[in-house]
C-alpha cells in the first residue's frame, strides 16, 4: 500500500518527503525484485594497465611473490590493493578481499581479548560493614636512593576507612595484586564482598578475574579518566603524598617500606579522619563494629590490629615481596 501511495506521488513529492510522511526507510525505495533470478557470478580475470588480461591466480602469485615476499610486508587487502595498482592492475579492494580470504592471506585481527567489566554504577558507596566494600589503587613512590619509581599497592576498607594490606615493590604485577588482596581478605569469611579499582593493567588482568569469581568477590571497574569514582583509595594516597612522600627521602625500598609500615600502623590506630566522625580507623570499627573474634585471631598472632602490621608479617613470611 504504502509502495503504491509513492509511486501515486513520486512527481509531486521527493522520496525524502515520502519516506517522512509514511514512516519508512529511504532505503526501502531502491530495492527492486529480481524473480529470483541469481547474481553475476565473481570475475576470474583481472585487467592491467596495458589491456592484458590475467588470470586470478596470477594476481594472487603476484601477492605471494611481490607483495608478501617483502621483509616486514603485512599489509591488509586495502593496501595490498595499492600494491597491484603500482604493479599495472585494475582492480578494486573488493575483490582483492575476495581473493586473499580464498588463499588465506588475510591477517589475523591483532588485540587484547579484555575480561567483560562490571562498571560502576554509583559513585557514592554506602557500606554498613567492614569488608563489605573495598577499594585497591597503585601510587608512585619516588625512591631517591635508586633515581626510580616503586608501586604502592593499597587496599582500604571503605566501612571503617582502614587500610587492610598494602605492597611496595619497585615493579607491580597481578600475581603482586593478588597475593596482597588475598592475604587482606585471609581471616575474612563472609563472601559478599565488592572490590573496587580503576583499569589499570593490573587490575583488568585474566588472572585476578578468575581469583575474584573464585573467591566470591565482585569486582567494578570506576569509568576511565574519573578517579572521583574511587575516591576513598584517592583520599588514603592523598594523605599519604603530603604525611610521607613530603616529608621523607628514600635511600632504598627497604627504607621505604619501613616507614610505610610504621605510616599505615599510625593511620590505622590513631589518624583521624573526618568521614569517621573524627575518629581513627580502629576506634571507629571498635565503636560501631565487633572486634571480639578478630582480636583473638590477631592475639594468637602477636599482631594488634589488621591492616599494614598483618601484611607487614606477610611480605616477611613471602620472600619473593623482598
Amino acid at each position: 500500500m504504502k509502495r503504491e501511495l509513492c509511486d501515486k506521488y513520486a512527481a509531486q513529492l521527493s522520496q525524502k518527503e515520502l519516506c517522512s510522511v509514511l514512516s519508512i526507510e529511504k532505503s526501502t525505495r531502491y530495492y527492486k525484485q529480481t524473480a529470483n533470478k541469481p547474481g553475476l557470478k565473481p570475475s576470474e580475470f583481472t585487467v592491467c594497465e596495458n589491456g592484458e588480461i590475467v588470470s586470478n591466480n596470477q594476481v594472487v602469485d603476484v601477492l605471494i611473490n611481490e607483495v608478501f615476499s617483502q621483509e616486514f610486508n603485512r599489509y591488509g587487502h586495502r593496501l595490498c590493493t595499492e600494491e597491484l595498482k603500482a604493479l599495472g592492475y585494475r582492480i578494486n579492494h573488493k575483490k582483492v578481499y575476495r581473493l586473499m580470504k580464498k588463499h588465506g592471506l588475510l591477517l589475523e585481527k591483532v588485540g587484547i581479548s579484555g575480561i567483560k567489566r562490571q562498571w560502576v554504577k554509583y559513585r557514592k558507596i554506602v557500606a554498613s560493614a567492614p569488608y563489605e566494600h573495598i577499594c585497591m589503587d597503585i601510587k608512585y613512590i619516588y625512591i631517591h636512593g635508586l633515581r626510580t619509581n616503586a608501586y604502592l599497592l593499597a587496599i582500604i576498607d571503605v566501612a571503617t576507612r582502614c587500610v587492610l594490606g598494602w605492597s611496595l615493590r619497585l615493579s607491580m604485577k597481578y600475581q603482586d595484586v593478588i597475593l596482597c588482596l588475598h592475604q587482606s581478605l585471609s581471616d575474612h569469611k563472609s563472601k559478599k564482598i565488592m572490590l573496587r579499582t580503576d583499569n589499570g593493567s593490573q587490575f583488568i588482568s585474566h588472572g585476578l578475574d578468575k581469583y575474584c569469581k573464585k573467591s566470591d568477590i565482585t569486582h567494578e571497574f570506576t569509568h576511565v579518566a574519573t578517579p572521583e569514582e574511587n575516591s576513598y583509595v584517592e583520599s588514603l594516597f592523598s594523605c599519604v603524598e603530603k604525611e610521607v612522600v613530603l616529608t621523607h627521602e628514600f635511600d632504598s625500598l627497604y627504607h621505604a617500606r619501613e616507614v610505610f609500615k610504621r605510616y599505615f600502623m599510625y593511620h590505622n590506630t590513631k589518624r583521624r579522619r573526618h568521614a569517621l566522625g573524627r575518629r581513627s580507623p580502629m576506634e571507629y570499627w571498635n565503636t560501631f563494629f565487633s572486634l571480639t573474634d578478630f582480636k583473638q585471631q590477631k592475639a594468637e598472632a602477636g599482631v594488634f590490629v589488621k591492616g599494614g602490621e598483618a601484611t607487614c608479617l606477610a611480605l616477611d613470611k613471602y620472600g619473593s615481596w623482598s
